[in-house]
């Protein structure tokens, strides 16, 4: 019987570690999914006249700061601020519940945005 408790024991614990690797990997595929969904939304619209573009701090890194900038046309503005959003507070959320690690460098802001081949292009 004691043994019986020990493999049952032991079961039990090596099932949690697994159950929080499929949580860990859940919550990193509804983040690159949401990433997937920005940047889909970003490409919607070709970039005609750069007057037309504005760009946001997206991402959050583990010891602060966003992750990158990105630029969006301003008639997708409220759902693509709305997305950008969701998926940095959840990356912010991911970092601090699983202690993730980044590199610490600063991501500095681009000044300007031109249009280069229907994209638009950061100036720094």
């Amino acid at each position: 019987m004691k043994k019986l408790l020990v493999v049952i024991s032991l079961f039990w614990l090596s099932g949690c570690g697994l159950l929080e690797d499929d949580s860990k990997k859940y919550e990193l595929d509804e983040i690159e999914e949401l990433y997937s969904e920005i940047i889909a939304l970003s490409e919607s619209v070709s970039c005609t006249n750069s007057s037309e573009w504005k760009f946001t701090a997206m991402g959050s890194k583990a010891c602060g700061g966003p992750t990158r900038y990105i630029a969006y046309h301003q008639s997708v503005e409220e759902k693509f601020l709305s997305l950008v959003g969701q998926y940095t507070k959840l990356q912010a959320e991911y970092n601090l519940k699983y202690d993730v690690v980044s590199d610490c460098s600063l991501i500095v802001a681009p000044r300007n945005i031109i249009c280069e081949a229907g994209k638009p292009v950061f100036m720094s």
